[in-house]
């Protein structure tokens, strides 16, 4: 593999990986924003959001959450990739990807309790608010 391809490989990883930490912590600001309103709701202050706000911000964020996720396996994946082309040994990055999987897992399955919840009109989003999934 000459240096150049090598190069424009490691940055797309590296910039990529950059990308999903902003986007990670955009998403972080999301579940703050939930979890305080929820917190002014538990102390029966005068809300910012409504409940439908609530549940449209925490189904967006679990979306985008497990996109991340797809993000970052697909980024392990060309790690090992390049790893592997350059003959470098891959056993650490076998044991990433498959973290990467179970955070999939998980992510689906957070997920799958906002959206079973998105029309319960009791949702109770700090509940089930799990800011790093």
């Amino acid at each position: 593999m000459n240096e150049k391809k090598l190069t424009n490989q490691q940055l797309f990883i590296i910039d990529g990986q950059l990308v999903g930490c902003v986007l990670y912590m955009l998403s972080l600001v999301a579940s703050i924003i939930i979890i305080a309103n929820q917190r002014k709701r538990a102390l029966n202050q005068e809300e910012f959001l409504t409940n439908e706000e609530s549940q449209n911000i925490a189904l967006i964020n679990k979306i985008s959450i497990v996109l991340l996720i797809l993000w970052f396996l697909y980024l392990n994946y060309k790690s090992y990739q390049l790893a592997k082309d350059t003959n470098q040994n891959t056993s650490s990055l076998n044991a990433q990807i498959f973290a990467s999987f179970l955070s999939l897992a998980a992510g689906l399955i957070t997920l799958y309790v906002v959206a079973t919840d998105f029309n319960n009109t009791n949702f109770q989003t700090a509940e089930i608010e799990n800011s790093y999934l």
